[in-house]
């Protein structure tokens, strides 16, 4: 990925290096204004400008810049998808506190309304809760709504 990108920029510069040497063209207009162009006037009299060369570019520092210039955009890249991760995480984490918020308020209705139910167990078996158990549980379900709901 680093070498397209090196391409892309290398091929960039070359582009507008080659834009800059482009020809100019210097005359006099029929009114005696300086005219400057990259086209030169039709039946008329003209110089070419040549213009002065670029500086003189210490190719160590230049690659040390694109070097630089590559490491912020991929610091900025991983950023970016650490903050869109971080997003991503939250809204997971949203949507899990909705679930169980909505979880809770049904266990607790459940356990409020229609008596005394039958549970079943962790070992498969159903069995009527005792009274301690049931309010153990409606605690538990009121508990866990204070804890996820807003």
């Amino acid at each position: 990925m680093n070498r397209l990108r090196s391409g892309w920029i290398l091929a960039g510069w070359l582009l507008g290096v080659g834009l800059a040497q482009a020809a100019m063209y210097k005359w006099v207009d029929e009114n005696g204004t300086t005219q400057y162009s990259q086209f030169p006037p039709p039946g008329r009299d003209y110089q070419t400008v040549v213009p002065p060369p670029p500086p003189a570019v210490d190719p160590d520092r230049a690659q040390q810049q694109l070097e630089q210039l590559l490491q912020k955009q991929d610091e900025a890249y991983k950023a970016r998808n650490e903050a869109a991760e971080k997003e991503r995480e939250a809204a997971a984490a949203t949507k899990r506190r909705e679930a169980n918020c909505q979880a809770a308020r049904e266990n607790l209705k459940l356990l409020t309304t229609g008596g005394n139910r039958r549970i079943i167990g962790p070992d498969g078996v159903a069995y009527y809760p005792t009274a301690e158990e049931r309010q153990e549980r409606i605690d538990k379900a009121q508990k866990q709504i204070g804890e996820f709901c807003d």
